[in-house]
C-alpha cells in the first residue's frame, strides 16, 4: 500500500513523525516515571517521610524527556544514511519509515533537533549554577555522542556505539542526582545509592540489546549483536542486565522499606525476561528472538512500580522550590 503524502507543513510532518518514533503518549509517561523513580527514589534513601515535588523537579522532569527527544533526533540523523539504504533495500523494519516514505525531511529532523536543544536549555537556566552545570555536562555528552559516532571505529561496530553511547542514561541519573542535590541538600545519602543508579540503569542496557539479536539465517546487514558476539553471547547480555537490576532494586527496596508487592512485581517481570532469554538459548527459534517486550514489561515494573511502591508508602507534598517567582 502506498504512504499517504506528505503534510504540506513541518509542524505537521514533525507530528508523524513523533507518532511513529517518538509517541508522546508513551514517552511523555516514560520520561517522567524515569525522574520520578530515580528523584523519590533518592528522597526515600534519605529517610523522608514525605516526598516533595517543586517547579524545580518540574523543569528537571522536561528536560529528563527533551533530552530522550534530543537523543531520538540525534540517532535519525547519524543513521539516516543507513536507514534510507536498508529502507530502499525493502528491510521491513525501515521501508515503511516516515524518513524513508518521505512523510518527513531530515531538515525537519533538524529543525526538531535545534527546538529541542533551545527549550532544554530555556527549562535549565531558572534551576542555578550546580543544575545548570549538570546539565550542560549532560548536553555535551549527548552531542559528543552525535559526534564521536561518526568516528569510523564507532560506526561500524556496534559493541563500541554501545560502550559509548549506553552509559548516557547513567549521565541523565547523575543530572537527576545533582537537581536533588542542590535542592534538597545531599545528607542522608551514601553508597546505597548506587542500587538505585545502577537498577535503574541496566533496564536500559537490557533494552538496547535485546532489540538485536538474531538467529544466523535471520542475519542481514544490518548490524546486530550476534552478529559481533554470536546468539548465545549476545542473548546472554540483556538477561544479565536485567538479573543485576533485579538484585540491585531489590535490595534498595529492602533498604528503603518497600512494600513486598513490589519486589513480588519486580521478580516476576524478571522471570519472565530472564525466561525468555533462557528459552531461546534452549530452544532457539526465529519467534523467540524476539526478547523486547519482555524486556521492555520489566522496565516498566522496575520503574512505573517503584515509582507506585514509593508513592503508596509516602505522602506527596508541593513545595515552591526556589524558583525566582515562587512563593
Amino acid at each position: 500500500m502506498e504512504p499517504p503524502p506528505p503534510r504540506p507543513t513541518r509542524l505537521g510532518r514533525l507530528w508523524v513523525y513523533l507518532q511513529e518514533q517518538f509517541p508522546p503518549a508513551v514517552m511523555v509517561p516514560a520520561g517522567v516515571a524515569s525522574f520520578l523513580a530515580m528523584y523519590f527514589g533518592l528522597q526515600a534513601l534519605a529517610g523522608r517521610a514525605e516526598l516533595q515535588l517543586s517547579w524545580r523537579a518540574a523543569l528537571a522532569a522536561a528536560t529528563v524527556v527533551g533530552f530522550m527527544l534530543l537523543l531520538r533526533t540525534y540517532d535519525e540523523l547519524k543513521d539516516v544514511e543507513a536507514d534510507l539504504e536498508l529502507g530502499r533495500a525493502g528491510d521491513p523494519r525501515y521501508k515503511d519509515r516516515a524518513i524513508v516514505t518521505g512523510q518527513v525531511r531530515v531538515d525537519d529532523v533538524r529543525a526538531l533537533r535545534w527546538w529541542t536543544t533551545a527549550a532544554l536549555v530555556a527549562f535549565n537556566l531558572p534551576l542555578g549554577a550546580a543544575s545548570l552545570g549538570a546539565f550542560a555536562g549532560l548536553f555535551l555528552l549527548g552531542w559528543l555522542s552525535f559526534k564521536w559516532f561518526f568516528w569510523p571505529a564507532v560506526q561500524r561496530n556496534l559493541l563500541l556505539a554501545f560502550a559509548t553511547h549506553n552509559p548516557l542514561s547513567l549521565a541523565v541519573e547523575g543530572y537527576v542526582l545533582v537537581v536533588y542535590g542542590s535542592e534538597l541538600g545531599w545528607e542522608g545519602l551514601g553508597p546505597e545509592a548506587a542500587l538505585l543508579l545502577v537498577g535503574l540503569w541496566f533496564p536500559v542496557a537490557a533494552w538496547e540489546t535485546s532489540r538485536k539479536i538474531r538467529l544466523p539465517e535471520q542475519e542481514t546487514s544490518y548490524q546486530t549483536y550476534s552478529m559481533l558476539l554470536g546468539w548465545r553471547a549476545a542473548t546472554a547480555l540483556p538477561l544479565t542486565f536485567v538479573a543485576v537490576s533485579t538484585a540491585c532494586l531489590a535490595l534498595f527496596a529492602r533498604h528503603t522499606g518497600l512494600s513486598a508487592v513490589y519486589v513480588a512485581v519486580l521478580l516476576l517481570a524478571a522471570a519472565a525476561a530472564v525466561g525468555a532469554c533462557a528459552l531461546l538459548l534452549v530452544a532457539p527459534t526465529p519467534a523467540r528472538t524476539k526478547l523486547k517486550p519482555f524486556v521492555e514489561a520489566f522496565s516498566v515494573a522496575a520503574q512505573v512500580g517503584l515509582v507506585i511502591a514509593l508513592v503508596a508508602g509516602r505522602d506527596v507534598v508541593f513545595a515552591g522550590g526556589g524558583l525566582p517567582w515562587s512563593p
